[in-house]
């Protein structure tokens, strides 16, 4: 089952901690017959991607297994595209 990003939205976000991934984009991804809402793209200071999910009571509310993980990375990131570049862009220009 491919992921299918439905909608994504380039975000910059500090880390909250350190050694933590910055936040780069909030997205929904359709798998199937379910959408989940509210995921996150963060980037690491190695270069690699993860998508995590909100909190719930302290606990991811939406795990994956790894291969459906590394999918939904992929997808989120294709179609983040450019949109970094342009966030990039304009905090130069302020």
């Amino acid at each position: 089952m491919d992921p299918v990003i439905r909608h994504l939205e380039a975000v910059e976000r500090p880390p909250s901690s350190p050694g933590s991934g910055r936040t780069i984009a909030r997205f929904s991804v359709q798998l199937g017959d379910i959408r989940i809402n509210g995921l996150m793209l963060r980037e690491y200071t190695d270069g690699t991607r993860r998508t995590v999910s909100g909190n719930i009571g302290g606990h991811h509310a939406v795990t994956f297994q790894p291969v459906i993980a590394e999918k939904i990375t992929e997808a989120a990131s294709k179609a983040l595209g450019g949109q970094i570049a342009e966030i990039v862009r304009h905090q130069s220009e302020a």
